[in-house]
């Protein structure tokens, strides 16, 4: 799915899908990389993002080679304590 989001937008390099959050508290960022911050392309990934999985996410728009490289498409970054 996060695959298909940037699919939707040539302007979008690797994409990153982070979930955080304590309990049932979960919040998504989708971190991608785009070589230009063009106006309304994070809301327009956001978009993308509800219309592939019917959930919301933040959008974080990052440099090109920003994102880590270590094959990871979706980061679970949650607290279980």
């Amino acid at each position: 799915q996060v695959a298909e989001v940037a699919r939707r937008h040539p302007e979008v390099g690797r994409a990153r899908l982070v979930v955080k959050g304590e309990m049932a508290n979960d919040r998504m960022t989708l971190k991608v990389e785009v070589a230009s911050h063009a106006d309304g392309l994070a809301a327009a990934v956001a978009a993308s993002v509800r219309d592939v999985t019917k959930l919301r996410a933040d959008v974080l728009l990052a440099a090109p080679g920003s994102l880590p490289n270590d094959g990871k498409v979706i980061e679970d970054a949650r607290s279980y304590s």
